[in-house]
């Protein structure tokens, strides 16, 4: 899990390095807790992977899991929009997500002035989750 951590994270600094390139704003996306938001989806989408990838059977099912959750999860996760203007239906859904709460920790990390500090727990949470998860389903994973 902790190279998918580290992959995770060298992927996301070439993308902060173009956005500090065309943004000229490097201290709002280097602070402390823009990291941690980063460094904890990172953990919980490397557990996620080590997830997915101990329980599929072939490298086409693989593509299901991506069509059926990762793609939804980042149209829904409120990266391109307000989760809070969503009706209460669908809200539920949204909030579920563990995209939700890193889109909305790194954007006011990086721009707002006031950081909602219910998201670090909530991250905290699903990364050491889908860890324990994964260590388990490696655990009990036989040739």
């Amino acid at each position: 899990m902790l190279a998918g951590v580290v992959r995770g994270l060298l992927t996301a600094s070439s993308v902060l390095a173009i956005a500090i390139i065309f943004t000229g704003r490097v201290g709002s996306f280097l602070n402390p807790l823009f990291l941690l938001v980063l460094l904890l989806n990172c953990a919980i989408f490397s557990g996620l992977g080590v997830l997915v990838g101990l329980r599929v059977q072939s490298l086409e099912s693989v593509g299901l899991y991506n069509n059926f959750l990762i793609v939804p999860m980042s149209f829904l996760g409120g990266t391109f929009f307000d989760p809070a203007s969503l009706p209460l239906g669908l809200k539920a859904i949204v909030y579920a997500l563990p995209l939700t709460y890193t889109s909305l920790g790194l954007r006011a990390a990086a721009y707002l002035p006031e950081f909602p500090w219910y998201v670090l727990p909530i991250l905290g949470l699903a990364a050491a989750l889908l860890s324990v998860l994964g260590a388990r389903q490696f655990a009990r994973q036989q040739d």
